[in-house]
């Protein structure tokens, strides 16, 4: 009965010590979780002992005995957080806490999943390597697809190359010696933004990212929508008045690819040169160059109507955009004046606060998260086993 009494207030004194990054005192602990001295005293010996929690450093400076301070240490956990994306593919690793110890990203291998995954794992492993060969507990990938209900098949994921229905998660998992959880990459940008962005004090929201596609992460009173088939935000495939998409392969109506496209076929471009991406069509609308500002109020139109659609159904409080195309500033505040005559209840339509980061924070959170449940029950069942120390 004793020990379970210490396993449970082990478990409640390593969730509190998760959600600090500065150092804490036994006493500060005590407080902070309702529990007695002596019984935090018990706990945080046997966090020690099982590795997850280290002594680092003394407070001084007041009356009385100096105060041991006390982290969870950083090798209790080791996870990744991978975005792969149309241009970029990013890696990040994370402690138990959350903080970033290392990030890096290159351009994509856009040959196919085999290629891509090959490519993933990779730099994964190089990144780990100034991590003193700690063992990774556990990875979250973003893919610019649509993840099936058995966690690994990804659809429609064509502007990396693979169109076809592919298994990530499996192959990925071999590579890394590791669980991995596979989402959408708008997906785990609602997530991001919701953990470190800007939708932190926000319960009901999307976000709206426009890149080479278009696709929209929702989250509902706090839970992110997936839906039955994991297409739940998909908008790329709703109707619009311009007719349907050729084929469910097919570039995004509402993306920068096809935006590009259609610059080339428009006339009345200055020196007859068309722009060779949308940074230039953006930058060539704001000089008043005609055919360019069409093409932006054409955007910002599809844009809106897509918002308009998601407040029909959810009724979000606030509307993020974000990606190559979304976050441009003159979208957003033309979306934001569209949006008064379309909605219902029109949102406030906001930027990104984490830009093209957002879905590898997003990445990062649920592999964080994962990696503290999975403690915090091996402590209580008493499965879990002392760390390496060649862990940092």
């Amino acid at each position: 009965m004793v020990a379970a009494v210490v396993l449970s207030s082990a478990q409640k004194v390593f969730t509190f010590l998760l959600g600090h990054l500065e150092p804490v005192t036994r006493p500060e602990v005590a407080l902070a979780c309702q529990l007695s001295r002596p019984t935090v005293f018990s706990a945080m010996a046997r966090l020690e002992h099982l590795q997850l929690v280290q002594e680092v450093g003394q407070r001084s400076g007041m009356l009385g005995r100096s105060a041991s301070l006390y982290e969870v240490r950083t090798g209790a956990a080791l996870v990744a957080g991978v975005d792969i994306g149309g241009s970029n593919l990013r890696v990040a690793l994370g402690d138990a806490r959350g903080r970033v110890l290392a990030e890096t990203r290159q351009a994509t291998s856009a040959s196919g999943g085999p290629s891509v995954v090959g490519q993933a794992a990779a730099l994964v492993k190089a990144l780990r390597e100034g991590t003193a060969g700690a063992a990774l507990t556990g990875a979250a990938v973003s893919v610019p697809g649509v993840v099936a209900a058995d966690g690994s098949t990804v659809h429609y994921a064509w502007n990396i190359g693979q169109p076809e229905p592919y298994d990530f998660r499996t192959p990925l998992e071999t590579d890394l010696g590791a669980p991995v959880v596979l989402d959408n990459n708008v997906n785990l940008a609602a997530l991001g933004e919701q953990w470190q962005g800007a939708a932190r004090h926000l319960e009901t929201f999307a976000v709206i990212a426009v890149g080479a596609g278009v696709g929209a992460g929702i989250v509902h009173e706090g839970q992110l929508l997936r839906g039955a088939h994991g297409g739940a935000g998909e908008v790329a495939f709703l109707p619009s008045n311009r007719g349907h998409r050729p084929s469910t392969a097919s570039p995004d109506e509402a993306g920068g690819l096809v935006l590009l496209h259609e610059a080339r076929a428009r006339k009345g471009w200055h020196g007859h040169t068309p722009p060779t991406s949308v940074e230039e069509l953006f930058s060539r609308a704001a000089a008043g160059e005609e055919p360019a500002m069409e093409l932006v109020e054409e955007e910002s139109q599809r844009i809106a109507a897509i918002a308009a659609s998601i407040c029909a159904i959810v009724d979000p409080e606030t509307v993020i955009l974000t990606g190559g195309v979304g976050a441009n500033t003159v979208l957003v505040a033309r979306v934001n004046e569209l949006i008064g005559d379309l909605a219902p209840f029109p949102p406030a339509v906001i930027r990104s606060a984490l830009g093209e980061r957002a879905s590898l924070v997003g990445a990062l959170a649920v592999a964080v998260r994962t990696a503290q449940s999975d403690l915090i029950t091996s402590i209580g069942d008493g499965t879990h086993t002392p760390v390496s120390t060649t862990a940092p």
